[in-house]
């Protein structure tokens, strides 16, 4: 059954059609066999893969063709070296509680995840990165130690590249927890209950197209062969 839920969850959550079981017109219950943990974007298990994506947006998104278009930033261009290179951000995101996305939130988010660089050693874009600021509200630039060619791929990953409102970081770090997941993305974790459920709602102030989802409820069905980390 999980097996199969997780492979329909990405499309559920890109275009909320997949409906488990219609509690209203706009509303949807299914199940999951953990909870969705406490959704820090720059870490791993306990928190659901899947639950970080609903919450939390990249400057890039990958394709299926391959290719990267943008997303929380809207053009890129990098140095002849291929070491150095500059964002422009949209203009018109916030995060869920209202604060902007802007460059300098972009880039103390990058800068937490570095804090914990040992704990994303296995990417090796967590590697390569030397120096990241905000040129201005709209522009980022990222520094790398050589050219890298998977740079935007990885970007695009789930995790951990991905951006928390700096309101909720804890002592100006992530890598210890935070205080609750606002981000940019369509969803909201409204409520979650340990070993019970977990409720999402819709982003209303979203800056894409929001999901024809108003909620999503996600009961726990403990599975005892569902592996534990985080999916």
């Amino acid at each position: 059954m999980f097996s199969t839920l997780r492979r329909t969850l990405f499309a559920l959550l890109a275009c909320a059609s997949f409906i488990v079981h219609a509690a209203a017109p706009d509303e949807i219950t299914t199940a999951w066999p953990v909870n969705v943990g406490p959704l820090n974007p720059h870490l791993y298990t306990p928190n659901q893969m899947f639950a970080q994506s609903m919450v939390y947006e990249p400057l890039v998104k990958y394709q299926a063709d391959g290719s990267v278009i943008p997303w929380l930033a809207k053009s890129w261009t990098h140095s002849e070296d291929g070491k150095t290179w500059t964002f422009t951000l949209r203009d018109d995101v916030k995060f869920s509680n209202g604060e902007p996305f802007d460059a300098e939130a972009a880039a103390e988010n990058f800068r937490a995840v570095l804090d914990n660089r040992q704990r994303h050693a296995w990417l090796e874009l967590a590697n390569q990165i030397v120096d990241v600021k905000a040129l201005s509200k709209t522009e980022l630039q990222i520094t790398l130690k050589s050219a890298y060619y998977p740079f935007l791929q990885e970007l695009a990953l789930p995790r951990p590249f991905r951006f928390i409102a700096p309101s909720q970081f804890k002592n100006h770090e992530t890598m210890n927890g935070i205080r609750a997941p606002i981000g940019t993305g369509p969803w909201i974790l409204q409520e979650s209950k340990l070993n019970q459920y977990d409720v999402f709602v819709r982003n209303e102030n979203y800056w894409g197209e929001k999901p024809a989802i108003k909620k999503i409820t996600f009961n726990v069905i403990p599975d005892p062969d569902y592996p534990r980390g985080g999916v």
